[in-house]
């Protein structure tokens, strides 16, 4: 079953991929960062959306980067 988007999320220990559309575990990650990486590479490989959680404002990525770590984001909008 092929996945219809990723959500970044928080975890009890870091952060996490939720893959949705599949019944495929959440894949951990130590930092934010990490995890935007991740989920933006598989995101571009697979034409499907990128969700980041826990940014009120979002997260504008670059498709023109070759680097899926590329991207900028307002960390000040970031919930606590």
């Amino acid at each position: 079953m092929p996945a219809t988007s990723i959500s970044v999320v928080r975890a009890e220990h870091g952060w996490a991929l939720d893959i949705d559309g599949t019944p495929e575990p959440r894949q951990l990650f130590p930092t934010l960062e990490a995890a935007i990486s991740a989920g933006w590479a598989r995101a571009r490989r697979e034409n499907i959306e990128l969700h980041v959680q826990p940014l009120t404002r979002g997260v504008r990525l670059r498709e023109e980067s070759a680097k899926p770590a590329d991207f900028e984001c307002d960390l000040m909008s970031r919930q606590s």
